[in-house]
């Protein structure tokens, strides 16, 4: 039998902490679009850009129903917000 633990080992280290934002003006906030609905993303990538002064990047899985792409990711970490996995 095998057991798979959800944990990860303790010797694993992940990127550095991002500094804390004190607003959304004039950050880069990334959405991950899974393109499963449409006008909720434009709608969300609006109001972050007109009422928050965000700068929005919108990242459009191949795929809305599965894993993200490695490079997505990695993109998505380079902005100072990432929007991921929103349910509706």
């Amino acid at each position: 039998m095998e057991i798979l633990s959800p944990v990860w080992s303790s010797a694993v280290e992940g990127p550095a902490a991002k500094r804390r934002l004190r607003g959304l003006a004039g950050a880069m906030v990334a959405i991950v679009d899974d393109n499963l609905d449409i006008p909720f993303t434009t709608r969300l990538e609006t109001l972050l850009a007109e009422r928050a002064g965000a700068t929005v990047k919108r990242l459009v899985k191949p795929s809305g129903t599965a894993p993200s792409p490695p490079s997505l990711i990695e993109e998505a970490a380079r902005a100072d917000v990432a929007v991921v996995g929103v349910g509706l």
